[in-house]
């Protein structure tokens, strides 16, 4: 796997920071396929942001909410300025937005900057396309890509688009911006507990023995 030009990465040992383990557990994580990565040619451990924040909310750790807003997806609106008011208001600073007024444009943007997620004023769009119609070629070319439709009808959307209400600004946030997890607290010791084992803390322990936590590592 290889990192993208201007995305934020973090090495081995920021990782080993946020979650307060040693440097050889976080190669024995790695090595056992607990967390996305990918080496840079001089062989480097490098963790993409969006990787790193999947995996601390995966295994209840905290998300620094500098981390939670550098992996953040980017949205495109297709709407009006009320909408693209609303969605930023939504959403805050967590997700880089653009805007397309007309829905042939957010077609030309599919083929040529995709953004992860899109989020569809229904009744703005209908005035000019068949909204399923359209979310369904935006869909075959952008087949990774989340489709969120605002409107306050259930009917005649694809099976794929979610809905939220055209003023639910609280149910919009709740499904794009994942909240921090709270740390959970833990009895002294339960952290390094974890570390020695050399699982994320909460994980099930597999059935082999595992080797002891050794002290320092290679921060490669």
């Amino acid at each position: 796997m290889a990192g993208v030009r201007g995305e934020k990465l973090l090495t081995a040992s920021d990782l080993a920071a946020l979650c307060e383990v040693d440097l050889k557990t976080i190669h024995n994580w790695v090595d056992r396929g607990r967390i996305a990565h990918f080496r840079t040619p001089g062989r480097h451990l490098r963790f993409r942001a969006a990787d790193v924040a999947e995996f601390l909310r995966a295994w209840g750790y905290s998300v620094p909410r500098e981390l939670a807003r550098a992996s953040a997806k980017s949205g495109l609106v297709v709407g009006s300025k009320d909408t693209l008011a609303h969605v930023t208001r939504a959403l805050g600073d967590m997700m880089p937005l653009r805007d397309v007024k007309h829905p042939y444009d957010a077609l030309v943007l599919a083929g040529s900057d995709p953004p992860d997620v899109f989020i569809v004023d229904a009744k703005a769009a209908a005035a000019d396309v068949d909204v399923a119609h359209w979310m369904e070629a935006l869909e075959r070319a952008c087949r990774d890509a989340r489709f969120v439709v605002l409107s306050d009808e259930a009917s005649g959307l694809p099976a794929f688009a979610t809905r939220v209400g055209r003023t639910d600004a609280q149910g919009l946030r709740t499904l794009l911006v994942p909240e921090p997890v709270a740390p959970v607290a833990a009895p002294p010791g339960a952290v390094a507990a974890a570390a020695n084992a050399n699982e994320p803390a909460g994980a099930a322990q597999p059935v082999e023995e595992l080797p002891p936590r050794a002290a320092g590592g290679s921060s490669r």
